[in-house]
């Protein structure tokens, strides 16, 4: 089977993380967090991170795959993902290092979203976004184009099918 960088895509609180854990477990995929990296950097994307935060934080990202690529493991990035040129970025060092890069996108409705968002504030699993950087979130999130040639979840139907293919 041909290593792998599996791009999770989506909005904060679609189920990234919970997916990626699950490649992680039934794969044996490396695994690489924007969010770790953020926690062990003592900052909080959450809150509102300067553009240099973010830079900072995908720059050691990209460092961490490195090691799993010239293993040639698979490896699963985890992040949001939210514009194309951060798809574009991970693409081209997925190429770079003889990787096909799969961007994993799942597409729930901002509705759902925003539902999620809530009952975590009623009981508190994780760390949530301020109310003003959600918002900034949701209407600046850039869905992954055709041409970009997602896969595409929005249930667990698909999730399900799309597991059973790889």
């Amino acid at each position: 089977m041909a290593k792998r960088l599996f791009i999770m895509s989506g909005m904060a609180f679609s189920g990234k993380t919970t997916l990626a854990k699950r490649l992680v477990c039934e794969l044996g995929c490396a695994h690489v967090s924007l969010d770790e990296i953020n926690v062990e950097r003592g900052v909080f994307g959450g809150e509102g991170l300067l553009a240099q935060e973010w830079e900072h934080t995908h720059q050691i990202a990209q460092e961490r795959m490195k090691r799993p690529m010239l293993k040639g493991c698979d490896i699963v990035f985890d992040d949001t993902n939210c514009f194309r040129c951060l798809r574009d970025r991970y693409r081209k060092l997925a190429r770079e290092n003889g990787y096909p890069a799969e961007i994993v996108f799942l597409d729930v409705p901002i509705e759902e979203i925003r539902l999620r968002v809530a009952q975590n504030y009623a009981t508190p699993e994780r760390r949530s976004l301020r109310p003003e950087v959600l918002e900034k979130h949701l209407h600046s999130f850039e869905k992954p184009q055709a041409d970009e040639d997602p896969i595409v979840l929005r249930n667990p139907t698909d999730t399900a099918e799309w597991f059973r293919s790889i």
